[in-house]
């Protein structure tokens, strides 16, 4: 094996691997007196790339360095300036690569170097080939995008949350590890770290590689969304083995790639493409999780259209490197009674339940043991439930239960003395409840909703504009936005704390059964007909149908952490599909129809009441 000087100015670098000092210059062959460089692996305008080797390890250990070249900025004026200025760039890309190499798909930095040799940064070797060195099949470059995608942008997210723009996005600094690992970005010399958002209004050093760069870092003023745009044009080099100057046409001002593509791309796939090589920026996706949510969501529905999610199976090429099954960890049985409502403490450590014999029930969530059951009244005086109930919320500080039924009755229990309070509340019988804040809302099933007051001074509200039953209602997160469904077919939004209704949406074919809030934005809506469908504030009049049950859709949940959708159907079908990644749906089952659906605070365990009279608990392993 052949050992490399590492002096720039060596004019024959190649050594035996047993030497110990370049036959050539004479410079000692091992960097810091451990590293041996083996082979250069790319030379850019700020440095090299060896494939070494740690002797200072037992056993060596293959690494990569990259070596500081002399030489830097055009607009220095003397060689102390270009000098302090390489040195600059060096100690803050180690400074840039100490905090993200603890991403695991980002090599980690084992070492830096600053000594007579020169500047050098150790990082981990990540076997495998880069994009640019991969033969694509087109048969299998659509999954080799969508696995890009879903792989990549989570690590943009992460590096634009630490402040940092990569600025050389392209297929040569993506590398294909051995399965199943993931994919790893590379090479960070170029990367920028904003400290001030006013910095991304000034002009600074045009950098990035010829086609990949986005028109605004051609001009010196790359912006977070500079990376996506990198990203999605390597997503079309990856679909049509084409450079992107062969696929953009300059008299049309516009990308022309779908005509180089020999194997079908969906609808939404292509428009996800388009949107991130946007050449105008305010029209480009302006957040990696902003792509990625689209991504997910249209996956859902493709996988809606095709077939049924029992049917559905994620192609090998794409298919994550471990499965993420639910179990069931135990289950109550409720003897003579179902539990038509629920909801999970703040806490995560107890459940509640609505029953259909009247009574309010609390369970422990770690062993499903009893707390306490608020009895159905006793006479005409007593204060309890004279009828099933229908809902239940906690409220909050965690203190307290509210619940309401048939009998139009809304109860406070409090959770320090177990005594109860009726809530003033008019209307027919009360069939949803939700926590905006610390507002309650109550949904009765003559079509009004009560606001309740709220500690900043709002007073309570009743709002009207459902022509039936509201059935459903659903808070997003920040607290700012009611989401209201209703026998009459209709969603209706609401802003809080007003209480204004800002947009009714007439699209649903079916009566509203459940709704959810992701904490992207989306809308997620349930029907009689058995859909499930998503809402987007960007184009709220058009549902994405992303789940068809051969039943109605009786309940649907959102992990806290966005990453899981439960959906609950008539049928005792319980479908866990996960949004982090491509479409993976986990089906549990009940006996008979799913009544209510929900997560715990860590989103780690889903719990579902059904009318086979039981309330099951289902762990994510």
């Amino acid at each position: 094996m052949t050992t490399l000087c590492v002096n720039p100015a060596c004019p024959q670098p190649e050594n035996d691997d047993g030497a110990r000092d370049c036959t050539t210059c004479g410079q000692p062959l091992g960097v810091a007196k451990r590293y041996r460089c083996q082979r250069l692996l790319g030379q850019g305008g700020f440095g090299r790339t060896y494939l070494a080797v740690d002797e200072g390890s037992s056993p060596a250990v293959v690494c990569v360095i990259k070596q500081m070249m002399p030489g830097g900025d055009s607009h220095s004026e003397t060689l102390r300036e270009r000098a302090a200025a390489n040195l600059d760039r060096f100690h803050r890309e180690a400074d840039r690569l100490a905090t993200l190499g603890q991403h695991p798909q980002i090599p980690a930095l084992l070492a830096v170097i600053d000594n007579a040799q020169g500047q050098f940064l150790v990082q981990e070797y990540i076997p495998g080939p880069n994009l640019d060195q991969l033969e694509v099949r087109s048969q299998t470059a659509v999954a080799l995008v969508q696995r890009l995608l879903y792989e990549l942008l989570p690590v943009l997210a992460y590096i634009h949350d630490h402040g940092v723009i990569h600025r050389d996005i392209k297929p040569a600094n993506i590398i294909l590890p051995p399965a199943p690992q993931p994919l790893v970005l590379v090479d960070f010399g170029a990367a920028k770290a904003v400290v001030d958002p006013e910095q991304l209004k000034r002009t600074a050093t045009v950098i990035g590689s010829a086609g990949y760069a986005a028109p605004e870092q051609a001009l010196g003023k790359a912006v977070f969304a500079s990376d996506i745009f990198s990203l999605g044009v390597t997503c079309l080099h990856l679909l049509t083995g084409l450079h992107p100057f062969d696929l953009y046409s300059v008299s049309d001002d516009a990308w022309v790639w779908r005509p180089y593509v020999s194997a079908p791309v969906l609808l939404a796939l292509g428009r996800v493409l388009d949107r991130m090589v946007n050449r105008r920026l305010p029209e480009r996706y302006g957040t990696a999780g902003a792509v990625l949510a689209d991504l997910r969501w249209s996956d859902l529905a493709v996988n809606a259209a095709q077939k049924s999610p029992q049917q559905s199976k994620i192609p090998e090429a794409i298919a994550p490197a471990a499965t993420t099954p639910w179990e069931q960890r135990f289950a109550l049985s409720l003897p003579g009674m179902v539990a038509n409502g629920l909801a999970v403490s703040p806490s995560g450590r107890a459940i509640a339940t609505a029953c259909s014999d009247g009574s309010v029930r609390l369970w422990d969530c770690t062993n499903g043991a009893a707390i306490h059951t608020f009895g159905k009244a006793l006479g005409l005086f007593g204060v309890g439930h004279r009828g099933p109930v229908n809902a239940v919320a906690f409220m909050p500080e965690g203190d307290a239960v509210v619940s309401g039924g048939d009998d139009s009755q809304l109860i406070r229990w409090d959770l320090a003395n177990y005594s109860g309070q009726r809530l003033p509340v008019s209307g027919w019988q009360i069939s949803a409840l939700a926590i905006a804040g610390d507002r309650l809302v109550v949904g009765s099933g003559d079509g009004r909703i009560y606001l309740g007051p709220s500690a900043q001074g709002e007073v309570a509200k009743t709002l009207i504009h459902h022509q039936d039953r509201v059935t459903a209602l659903a808070v997003a997160a920040g607290g700012q936005l009611l989401v209201s469904g209703g026998r009459d077919r209709t969603l209706r939004l609401w802003s809080l704390p007003s209480g204004r209704l800002t947009r009714t949406l007439t699209a649903p074919k079916a009566t509203i059964t459940a709704l959810a809030c992701h904490p992207d934005g989306r809308i997620v809506s349930g029907d009689q007909s058995g859909l499930g469908q998503v809402w987007s504030p960007d184009h709220p009049d058009e549902g994405l149908v992303i789940y068809k049950s051969a039943s109605p859709v009786t309940a649907l949940a959102i992990s806290p952490d966005g990453g899981w959708l439960a959906i609950g159907a008539d049928d005792g079908q319980i479908a866990l599909v996960n949004l982090q990644g491509p479409n993976q749906t986990t089906q549990l089952r009940h006996a008979w129809a799913v009544r209510a659906l929900a997560f715990t605070p860590d989103s780690r365990m889903v719990v579902s009441t059904s009318a086979d009279a039981t309330i099951r608990f289902w762990c994510l392993t």
